[in-house]
């Protein structure tokens, strides 16, 4: 994020903190104060203070590492849906109201709203592939860690377990009118198509299943054709 941007940050926020929480809100797993003062090049004690501050206004979380460790895990951090992150006010006004547009002039506004989302998702990944921040075509089990480093980017906070890929944060949860949050679900819907469909055509998306503070979405492979199904159908 450039300095004008984090400078421009809501809520108060300083700079020093401003970039702790933008790095929170670009990780896809939660940070440790270590891993907070490495990648900033703060001392331990005020990459603790900064956090310990975002904790208290509730722009971020604090869990136990679930990492194999000996003695006592560490203490992880994660952005929440709460911590601000859409800080140019006429953008967002844009946004707010571009949907209520769709939502009164269209016959079928989340059918369109979800193919807006897919040109939003194909474009998104072609950039990022053609700035080699992302790879097309890798290993089945590396195609997930591809797409949420992606959506990362977008300010998303990202799980992944098996097939299924969970957002523990939206960065319009806290900015968008709840009316018109369906309309931005079906958006988000049609980006992770569009996404996926460019970073790994054999992977298929299923519904995205939008919870009160959490969503989740299955990204699954294509089911494939056994030889003798394909031969039955050639021989019919």
């Amino acid at each position: 994020m450039s300095p004008e941007a984090l400078s421009a940050r809501p809520n108060g926020l300083g700079r020093t903190r401003a970039e702790v929480l933008d790095l929170l809100e670009d990780s896809t797993q939660g940070l440790t104060v270590n891993e907070v003062a490495a990648a900033l090049g703060l001392h331990k004690n005020s990459a603790r203070f900064h956090l310990a501050a975002l904790v208290e206004a509730g722009h971020a979380r604090r869990t136990r590492s679930s990492a194999s460790v000996h003695g006592r895990p560490p203490l992880e951090y994660h952005a929440t849906n709460e911590a601000p992150s859409v800080t140019i006010g006429h953008l967002l006004e844009l946004t707010q109201l571009l949907l209520c547009e769709l939502a009164a002039t269209s016959a079928k506004p989340f059918k369109l709203a979800e193919q807006a989302g897919r040109r939003w998702g194909e474009s998104l990944a072609e950039r990022n592939i053609a700035a080699e921040e992302l790879q097309r075509d890798t290993a089945p089990s590396q195609s997930l860690d591809e797409i949420s480093r992606g959506l990362a980017k977008q300010g998303f906070g990202l799980s992944v377990q098996d097939s299924v890929l969970s957002f523990m944060r939206c960065p319009f949860r806290a900015t968008i009118p709840p009316e018109q949050l369906p309309l931005v679900c079906a958006i988000h819907q049609g980006l992770l198509e569009g996404f996926v469909r460019v970073i790994d055509p054999d992977l298929t998306v299923g519904q995205l299943s939008i919870g009160n503070r959490d969503c989740c979405v299955t990204i699954a492979r294509k089911t494939q054709r056994s030889p003798s199904q394909d031969s039955s159908a050639i021989s019919t």
